[in-house]
């Protein structure tokens, strides 16, 4: 089949890098997203380097890329995952900036315009835009909480968090510095590598949050969807991403930036994995974990990262660290099924927006109490004696992680997956019980219809309400029952609080 390796007459200011193997339907949504783009289609090339389909699959590919104007195909043998062909792609792009998406994703309409200004306007290496994600309604909300000119001045997040590809990178920088993807078969978190040797090289990023960048669909099995059925394989990828943050970013100018990707690190992939879906685990696969997460504790937890962890993370750091793997598998059993659950108590519809009160319960082992207990006033875990005697009474006092623990209301687009974050102040509450105290938190958010995006309006269309729970670093977003609903507004714009038909919150906005 004829390969399209032309380079574009005029040089176009971004090159999307788009691997392709035996790619559906999805690539046809992909291709429509472009086609709908503000950004006038010779300002960017779109690049197919397609890893050894089969004939018949690569023909087909190769003729959707033949007809869009500003798209070439190029195919490779075979590599079994995306490095090889996304680093082909960097040596042909001719853009300025390069843009690696997925064959089934999306952009936005105005995603690559909005992504140009402001990397003109600031300067940026990267540009790190809002992205929706299509099974979790909470991705990415920690770090597009706002737009940020150079997000490498923040102190909580580090600027290329979440760790894909979906961005917009500067090609001279990868050329220069010769980044590219980690090769040689299955490469898990080969993102993570790659965004790693960026941050070696700058730490100027620009984040938008205001307007939607990305799309990453999820509605079946992905290279992703695979990486934890082998124990080995997962935990020995993870540790290599350990170590090549360690090794990467050990410059005493980039300390912070390799305290934040480390702590990450633990927090979500380290640390959970000794948590209750141990217990889901072989004999034999549980003693694999635990002396994985041993060797990676012991090595790369210093004591700062350690302190910045909930204590239900510090907790299992410590029994690790002194050698109780057994009181790990004990200390799971508290953790399972920490779950907060929120329903509207109120809500008030005016012409300026909507307040709503919400009411929310946390609950634990599938609908029981918290193992938690009043003592002195102050609030602790109630463990078994040889755990509260290991763990000792500074891992065992938890009121810090009580009073830091939040619900906050947000809003998604049914049209777009975008969840957009509402200004909410959250009261935590336990109850006097000395054996059985309650946890629950009083949330009163105000929806204004016209600054949701971050100063920007909401679009008129359908929008759920959900309610982002975090409870000793777990964290829950799930809907708000419409426990208490209604109300109609008809002001500058006609706002609508319904019950959906799952019997949770929504609003209609036109």
């Amino acid at each position: 089949m004829p390969e399209q390796q032309a380079q574009p007459a005029v040089a176009p200011r971004v090159s999307i890098v788009v691997p392709t193997y035996r790619s559906g339907q999805g690539l046809e949504r992909l291709f429509g997203s472009l086609r709908a783009q503000t950004l006038r289609s010779d300002e960017f090339e779109i690049i197919i380097v397609d890893d050894g389909s089969p004939e018949e699959d690569a023909a087909r590919i190769a003729d959707l890329t033949a007809r869009q104007p500003n798209a070439r195909f190029h195919r490779i043998d075979h590599s079994g995952w995306p490095s090889r062909p996304r680093n082909v792609g960097i040596d042909l792009a001719a853009g300025e900036f390069v843009l690696f998406a997925d064959h089934d994703d999306e952009l936005y309409p105005t995603s690559l315009e909005n992504a140009l200004e402001t990397l003109d306007r600031t300067g940026a290496d990267v540009f790190a835009g809002k992205e929706a994600r299509t099974d979790q309604a909470k991705w990415g909300l920690d770090v597009f909480d706002g737009n940020y000119d150079d997000a490498g001045l923040r102190e909580d997040a580090h600027p290329l968090v979440p760790t894909n590809p979906h961005k917009l990178y500067r090609v001279a920088l990868l050329r220069e510095h010769a980044v590219r993807f980690p090769e040689g078969g299955r490469q898990l978190w080969e993102d993570v590598h790659f965004n790693v040797d960026v941050a070696r090289h700058t730490s100027h990023v620009a984040i938008r949050s205001d307007e939607p960048f990305y799309h990453w669909v999820r509605d079946g099995r992905t290279t992703s969807t695979s990486f934890g059925e082998n124990v080995e394989e997962w935990w020995t990828a993870l540790g290599l991403v350990i170590e090549h943050i360690a090794a990467g970013l050990d410059r005493d100018t980039a300390r912070r930036q390799r305290g934040l990707l480390l702590g990450l690190q633990f927090r979500e992939r380290v640390l959970p994995a000794v948590g209750p879906a141990l217990l889901q685990r072989s004999p034999a696969d549980r003693a694999l974990v635990l002396a994985h997460a041993t060797r990676l504790v012991s090595d790369y937890a210093d004591p700062e990262i350690v302190r910045s962890l909930p204590k239900h993370l510090q907790a299992r750091a410590h029994l690790l660290r002194i050698g109780r793997p057994d009181l790990v598998e004990s200390l799971a059993a508290f953790d399972d099924g920490i779950l907060g659950i929120s329903f509207a108590s109120s809500v008030e519809v005016g012409n300026d927006g909507v307040r709503l009160e919400t009411s929310t319960t946390w609950m634990a082992h599938h609908g029981g109490f918290l193992d938690v207990r009043i003592d002195g006033g102050k609030v602790r875990r109630a463990l078994t004696p040889e755990l509260e005697r290991e763990l000792g009474p500074e891992l065992l006092m938890i009121d810090d992680d009580i009073a830091s623990a939040s619900s906050r209301i947000g809003l998604r687009s049914r049209d777009t997956a975008m969840t957009w974050l509402v200004p909410t102040e959250t009261t935590m509450q336990v109850s006097d019980d000395p054996y059985y105290p309650s946890v629950t938190a009083r949330s009163v958010a105000f929806v204004d219809p016209e600054t949701l995006r971050h100063g920007l309006p909401m679009a008129d269309g359908y929008w759920d309400f959900n309610a982002r729970n975090e409870l000793f670093g777990v964290i829950n977003h799930r809907a708000v029952r419409a426990v208490r609903h209604g109300g109609r507004s008809e002001g500058a714009r006609d706002l609508r609080v319904y019950a959906n038909i799952h019997g949770n919150l929504s609003l209609q906005i036109r």
